[in-house]
């Protein structure tokens, strides 16, 4: 029944779930405790969907890839005490990742807290660090915390927040104070003098560069970035966040930063005189910048940050700045098409060697050659990310998704669950590695459970390879870094889903040959050669 609202009474977390749902909000993730169940009966009420998970932190990462896909603040609840130090890190990949994260967590009632010691945690104060905001909920401050958390949720940069709900506080009668919705974020209007010295940069480069980042990974941005670097010829490069705002197949595409071979591309940078950072977020990158190019920022937020240095700031939206930018001057081609055809071609050639045994390049494009170029496709954490940084081509903006400002091993299957939950048309696909793997893998049931067709890769080769390599480079022995094989197989049968072990090109085709269509979770193990990693 719907007992969260009788005669007229609304419980605080029927006033939650409601406004949740105003939000766009579907789905609510998590793992029970006793202290939150009035909570989860609240959010069904209201019409939430609550999806089971087998621990805390997928469950974080679960509603944080929804909200990056849909732009709909994720939702994730976990107990007091230790689910809520489960959830540790789903947050704090949500805080690095920038994603819009509404965390819930049980607590004490505020009558017990001062002197009650089992399961007594401060809360708010383990998560001050990795949220934006926190607060507690009461019968009087329900609607504004939960319309401040959306607000700030989604403000840039965007990230996640802590909602504590004691435990006798979510079936109490709410006092609704009636706010206004807010509907618009304020943006800042764009400096035209900025827009002017910028057109000047650009007129005087002679070897400039577009670097699109995290916060220009939306479709508006798409028609104006190809618009401005064809017309100037200017080269592009993308974070891994970024993967899809800029077509891959494109001649003016060189590459993505931070992945496999990235000391290459950053040697192109170093022969730039100028770089447009368009949307870039400092936190994907994984070295200094050394670069001795001038620097035009153009983002949602100023150049704060100081990662680097910035000539000249153009802060706002980021397709009106492209607009602004590219109204500003007559465009000059500045770089021989046949230039960057060379660059790209060697650049491609030295991420993709050949071997006599599978290799993971291989296995990538084989999975991109049969899914849809909407396809949504994610990935873990270790080589098997740099591989598929480097080596997925994407060609839409929201269809490569990754743990890269935390690097959170565990994250690409719960994600991949995430958006196939969400986005139920669109192929779906995970590439793992096995170590990986090794720490999510119960979520295969959550993923059977909820019969969704997403294909798992799991590139298997037993180790934690990009740690044991940094191990042989620095002349160590191999310690702590190989696992014993698994039984993907039987793995996967324990789940009541199909598992394959492939060794060849044919044998992958084969367990691959409807990957676009399937409708229940698939597990491909394809046993790779490593060694092309180390390029």
């Amino acid at each position: 029944g719907r007992a969260h609202q009788t005669d007229g009474v609304v419980t605080v977390a029927r006033l939650v779930g409601d406004r949740l749902r105003e939000a766009g909000v579907r789905y609510v993730f998590g793992h029970p405790g006793g202290e939150v169940v009035d909570l989860i009966e609240g959010f069904r009420d209201a019409g939430l969907e609550f999806v089971l998970t087998r621990h805390e932190t997928p469950a974080a990462f679960m509603a944080e890839a929804i909200a990056s896909a849909t732009g709909v603040p994720g939702v994730c609840v976990a107990t007091l005490g230790p689910g809520a130090t489960n959830l540790v890190t789903g947050v704090a990949h949500a805080w690095l990742d920038r994603g819009p994260l509404l965390a819930f967590t049980g607590q004490l009632p505020a009558d017990r807290f001062a002197i009650t010691t089992h399961q007594k945690l401060d809360t708010s104060a383990l998560y001050a660090p990795i949220t934006k905001w926190r607060a507690s909920l009461t019968p009087a401050n329900a609607s504004a915390v939960t319309e401040r958390a959306l607000r700030v949720a989604l403000a840039h940069r965007r990230g996640p927040v802590l909602i504590e709900a004691p435990s006798d506080v979510p079936k109490q009668e709410a006092v609704d104070v009636a706010l206004p919705r807010f509907v618009t974020q304020p943006t800042l209007a764009i400096d035209g003098d900025a827009v002017r010295d910028a057109a000047a940069r650009l007129r005087e480069s002679k070897r400039p560069l577009l670097m699109v980042g995290m916060d220009a990974n939306e479709d508006a941005v798409c028609e104006p970035l190809r618009r401005f670097a064809e017309a100037w010829c200017v080269p592009v490069m993308v974070s891994p966040k970024a993967k899809g705002i800029f077509r891959e197949d494109h001649p003016l595409f060189l590459g993505t930063i931070e992945g496999l071979g990235t000391a290459y591309l950053y040697d192109y940078v170093d022969t730039c005189d100028l770089v447009i950072m368009v949307g870039l977020d400092p936190v994907e990158l994984d070295r200094d910048w050394t670069a001795k190019a001038l620097v035009i920022h153009i983002g949602p937020l100023p150049n704060d940050d100081r990662y680097y240095g910035s000539d000249v700031e153009v802060v706002g939206r980021v397709d009106d700045a492209l607009d602004r930018l590219f109204l500003a001057a007559a465009p000059e081609p500045k770089l021989p098409l046949a230039d960057l055809r060379a660059f790209r071609d060697a650049f491609t050639a030295r991420v993709r060697p050949e071997r006599d045994g599978l290799t993971a390049q291989q296995v990538l494009a084989e999975l991109r050659a049969i899914l849809p170029e909407d396809a949504l496709v994610t990935t873990d954490v270790g080589y098997n990310k740099a591989v598929s940084t480097q080596c997925w081509p994407a060609y839409r903006p929201r269809t490569f998704f990754l743990s890269n400002g935390l690097s959170s091993m565990g994250y690409g299957l719960p994600a991949a669950i995430g958006l196939k939950l969400a986005l139920r048309a669109r192929a779906v696909a995970c590439v793992i590695g096995d170590g990986g793997l090794g720490m999510v893998m119960a979520e295969l049931e959550t993923a059977a459970r909820l019969e969704l067709g997403i294909v798992i890769v799991v590139l298997a080769d037993d180790a934690l390879s990009q740690i044991r390599a940094g191990q042989e480079r620095r002349g160590y022995p191999v310690i702590g870094t190989t696992f014993g094989s698994i039984d993907h197989i039987a793995l996967a049968g324990s789940f009541g889903i199909d598992g394959h072990e492939v060794t060849t090109l044919d044998a992958l085709r084969g367990a691959l040959r409807d990957a676009a269509s399937v409708r229940r979770p698939r597990l491909v193990a394809a046993h790779i050669d490593p060694t092309a990693y180390r390029v």
